[in-house]
């Protein structure tokens, strides 16, 4: 009876108040839209490069599933308006469209953002998310919030945490059909049951749109990852030279810029402002890199295999690399780990190549080994 009464106040609730669309839509549900008018006949709905007009016309289109894990934010939008395209590592056809001047700044982020969803996700869209936005915002927002992050008005009343949807790691946890049937059956005390209220269609195209709620900081907020970044660059001058290697006790010279420890405030703030748990942070013993990590996160441990690698043998190297990856690997803990060391070292163990401002996030799978998440771009 209790249960019933609970279950009828949600339902009055959802009829009573009827939440705001959110100003800004899920950029991977913007972006979508922009693929599939622009992108998904050569690139094929999957992005495996392999769509009808490719094949009709002989295009050697790129697979953007692997274009995209392997590659920053910066480089995929030189790539998408056909600035310094040059410079890509990634062979890019020469039948690729320029879209600097039909594309707003805005719209490439959007198109970004559904294509690392794209590279990443472990399932299909089965609807129409378009369908799934307006039902969305009709019957789950009030307790899952507009954007999705589990973050309703409902919440508080109630005293309830639903899912965040903008998790990946909690939502790849439901095949499409369970996460149908959760929404037709119902799930716990407080999630009603919308069977004989949404059709299969209706209820295909809410899993979708749920899908494209996708973000990389809702699977941070989980913990339990490795987010591995590039030391800032140091400062030069003629008489001492590189500011990393004059002085690795760190005491006869601040070697972080005030422009420096702004930047190293806002990295900090933006994993806190988003309840991103931080178990440790390790640093390179280099004066800038401890420097950061300790503005940023408040704590540091200096460990010798952060250290740079460019003026070292190539055992040496290779120990680090060895014990850099044991690192990633072996990591369990609850919070993330966060590892602060130079472009050399990441290089060598994901032949990536960090630009300022960007993290690469690494799922540990045992001993060594390790998965990479992708590659994300803090805010400016």
């Amino acid at each position: 009876m209790k249960n019933l009464i609970q279950m009828l106040v949600v339902l009055s609730l959802l009829i009573i108040i009827t939440p705001a669309v959110s100003a800004d839509l899920p950029p991977a549900f913007e972006g979508r839209k922009l693929y599939v008018s622009h992108c998904q006949l050569c690139h094929a709905a999957d992005g495996k490069g392999d769509g009808p007009l490719a094949k009709a016309m002989h295009i050697d289109a790129e697979d953007l599933t692997t274009v995209v894990r392997s590659g920053s934010d910066n480089n995929l939008v030189n790539i998408i308006t056909g600035k310094g395209r040059h410079a890509s590592t990634h062979r890019i056809s020469p039948s690729m469209p320029k879209w600097e001047d039909v594309f707003s700044g805005h719209q490439i982020k959007a198109l970004v953002a559904y294509l690392r969803f794209l590279s990443s996700s472990k399932h299909d869209l089965i609807g129409d998310p378009e369908i799934g936005l307006q039902l969305y915002q009709k019957y789950c927002a009030i307790c899952h919030g507009v954007d999705g992050d589990g973050k309703g008005v409902m919440t508080e009343l109630l005293r309830i945490k639903p899912i965040d949807h903008t998790n990946p790691h909690k939502t790849d946890k439901l095949d499409n059909n369970e996460l149908a049937s959760s929404i037709l059956d119902g799930r716990g005390k407080f999630m009603p049951a919308f069977r004989g209220v949404l059709t299969q269609n209706e209820v295909n195209g809410l899993v979708s749109y749920i899908r494209l709620l996708y973000q990389i900081w809702g699977q941070l907020e989980d913990g339990g990852l490795v987010i591995l970044m590039r030391h800032p660059a140091g400062e030069m001058d003629e008489e001492h030279g590189d500011s990393l290697l004059r002085d690795p006790s760190c005491k006869s010279k601040e070697n972080l810029s005030e422009k420096g420890k702004m930047n190293a405030v806002s990295i900090g703030e933006q994993f806190k402002s988003r309840g991103v748990p931080i178990e440790s942070v390790l640093a390179s013993p280099d004066c800038l890199a401890k420097e950061t990590a300790k503005t940023a996160f408040g704590q540091v441990e200096s460990v010798e295999f952060l250290s740079s690698m460019k003026t070292i043998s190539e055992q040496q190297a290779d120990s680090y690399t060895a014990q850099l990856e044991r690192r990633i690997g072996s990591y369990s803990g609850k919070g993330n780990l966060v590892l602060l060391t130079h472009e050399l070292n990441i290089n060598a163990i994901s032949f990536q190549t960090l630009e300022e401002g960007y993290f690469l996030v690494l799922n540990p799978m045992g001993k060594n080994e390790f998965e990479e998440v992708g590659i994300y771009r803090l805010d400016k």
